[in-house]
C-alpha cells in the first residue's frame, strides 16, 4: 500500500434518487498525513432535476427554490476536485453509493472524473473483525463515541474520519498492516473505472460478484489501444451491471481493449451497452450473444463466457423465459416431436440459440428440467458424472436413461 499525503472524508446527499448526477449537497474534510483536519468543505448544489426519493424520505434543511440559486456541479466541484488525486486516499462510508454519484455528475456535465483511491470504512470495520456486513454509520459512531447530525455530509464526513481513527487505534492496526495482511485491499478510481475495496473476511458469493466488477477494471488498465482501424476502434462500451457481477469479463474487456474499443462507466456517453439481458426492440443495449457475432470474438474468449439471458422481455413488454422466446422465434405452435434437455455447460454456449432454433424447426420441443420422456443432451459422457449440474441429477433419479452427446445431436438435425 503507498503512502498518502492527504486523506479526503468524503460524502454526498442526491437530490433525485432517479437521477444520481442530482448531487445537491457536498461534505468533505481534507486532512494531513495523520488525519488532521485542514480545510472543511460544505457546498450546496443546484441539482438539476426536482426532488423525489425513495424509501424513507430525507428532509433536507432547504428548498428546491433555494438551491436553483446554486452553481451547478461542474462549478461546484471545482475545490472538491483541487483535493481528489492519486495522492490523496478518499475515505467514504458505504462509499460507492457516493462513487457512483460523483462519476454519473462528471458524465452528465462532461468532466473528466479525477484518478483516486479510496477505502470504505465498512470494509475497514469488516477486516478488523474478521466479518463483514452492513453496519450504518450512526451504529459505528456510538460504538466508538464519535457524535455528529446524520445527513448532513459534512458532518457525516467528520464523523467518517472520526471512526477511521477511533477503529485503527482501538485496534492496534494501520491501514497498512492490513493490506499487508491481505486483510484489505485500497479501491480504485481510473479512467472512470472503479476496482472496489475489498476485504478477505466478506462471504464468498459476495466476493465473486466483487471480483468479477474488478475484473473488468483490470483487463481495461493493463490494456492499452488508440488504433482506430482495429475492429472496435472509436467504440465506447459501457457494461450492464448484472453482467459485470454475474461472470467474470476479464478476457472478454481485454479482447474489446486490444481491438480499439474503450470502455466507460456510464452508459449515457457509450455507443451502446453490453447485456446479458434479452430486450425487444432495445437499441440501447447489445446483447452479448449478438456481439460476439457481430465483432467475431474469438472462440478462446467465447468459451469463458454465458451466452445464456438472463432476463427475456419481449416488444409487447411481456416477460418470458428463454425456451417460451425460442419457441415464437422458430415460429413453432404447440409442442410435439422429442422433449430435448440440455445441461448448463451446453446452455451457456454462443451456439446454443441457433442449436436449439434447430431443434425446435425439426419438430421437437426443448424442455428446462429432464423426465423419463425426456433426451438429455450432454456435451460427453464425463458429463453424467458431474454431480453439481442439477439436471445431471434429476435425470439420473426420474429414471430415464437415454442420453445423447451434442455432436450426437448436431448430426442428426443436419440429417446424416
Amino acid at each position: 500500500m503507498k503512502h498518502y499525503k492527504n486523506y479526503l472524508a468524503l460524502d454526498f446527499e442526491m437530490y433525485n434518487a432517479m437521477r444520481y448526477y442530482s448531487v445537491c449537497w457536498i461534505g468533505a474534510l481534507f486532512t494531513d498525513a495523520e488525519m488532521n483536519p485542514v480545510e472543511k468543505l460544505d457546498v450546496k448544489v443546484n441539482p438539476d432535476t426536482r426532488h423525489k426519493l425513495v424509501g424513507k424520505e430525507l428532509k433536507f434543511p432547504f428548498t428546491y427554490k433555494d438551491l436553483k440559486i446554486r452553481p451547478k456541479f461542474d462549478k461546484a466541484s471545482r475545490t472538491l476536485f483541487k483535493y481528489l488525486n492519486t495522492d490523496t486516499l478518499v475515505v467514504g462510508h458505504a462509499v460507492d453509493n457516493d462513487i457512483k454519484m460523483l462519476m454519473s455528475a462528471c458524465a452528465h456535465y462532461g468532466l473528466q472524473c479525477p484518478d483516486f483511491d479510496y477505502i470504505d470504512t465498512l470494509v475497514v470495520y469488516g477486516a478488523l473483525n474478521g466479518s463483514y456486513a452492513q453496519v450504518s454509520l450512526t451504529s459505528l459512531a456510538q460504538k466508538y463515541g464519535v457524535e455528529f447530525s446524520p445527513h448532513d455530509p459534512s458532518q457525516d464526513a467528520f464523523a467518517t474520519l472520526c471512526v477511521l481513527k477511533r477503529m485503527l487505534e482501538e485496534s492496534g492496526e494501520t491501514l497498512q498492516t492490513l493490506a499487508d495482511k491481505h486483510a484489505l485491499c485500497v479501491g480504485k478510481v481510473r479512467g472512470g473505472l472503479v476496482r472496489k475495496c475489498t476485504a478477505d473476511c466478506m462471504v464468498s458469493r459476495a466476493r465473486e460478484h466483487i471480483d468479477n466488477y474488478n475484473a473488468v477494471f483490470d483487463a481495461a488498465n493493463e490494456t492499452a489501444s488508440d488504433d482506430t482501424s482495429k475492429p472496435l476502434g472509436g467504440k465506447k462500451i459501457a457494461l450492464d451491471l448484472k453482467l459485470m457481477t454475474s461472470q467474470n469479463l476479464y478476457d472478454l474487456v481485454k479482447w474489446i481493449v486490444e481491438s480499439g474499443g474503450k470502455i466507460v462507466y456510464e452508459p449515457h456517453g457509450a455507443d451502446f451497452t453490453l447485456t446479458g439481458s434479452l430486450i425487444e426492440g432495445d437499441e440501447k443495449n447489445m446483447r452479448l450473444v449478438d456481439f460476439a457475432g457481430k465483432y467475431k470474438l474469438p472462440e478462446s474468449v467465447r468459451d469463458g463466457l454465458d451466452f445464456y439471458p438472463n432476463k427475456v422481455v419481449l416488444k409487447s413488454g411481456e416477460t418470458c423465459s428463454f425456451s417460451q422466446y425460442l419457441k415464437s422465434k422458430a415460429g413453432v405452435n404447440g409442442s410435439g416431436g422429442t422433449a430435448y434437455c440440455f445441461v448448463r455447460g451446453i446452455e451457456r454456449r454462443f451456439e446454443f440459440e441457433q442449436i436449439a432454433c434447430r431443434v425446435l424447426a425439426s419438430g421437437n420441443r426443448i424442455c428446462t428440467m429432464p423426465d423419463k420422456r425426456a433426451v438429455l443432451v450432454i456435451d460427453s459422457q464425463a458429463d453424467l458424472k458431474d454431480t453439481s449440474d442439477i439436471k445431471v441429477r434429476k435425470f439420473a433419479a426420474c429414471g430415464a436413461k437415454r442420453t445423447v452427446t451434442l455432436d450426437e445431436l448436431k448430426k442428426s438435425l443436419r440429417g446424416d
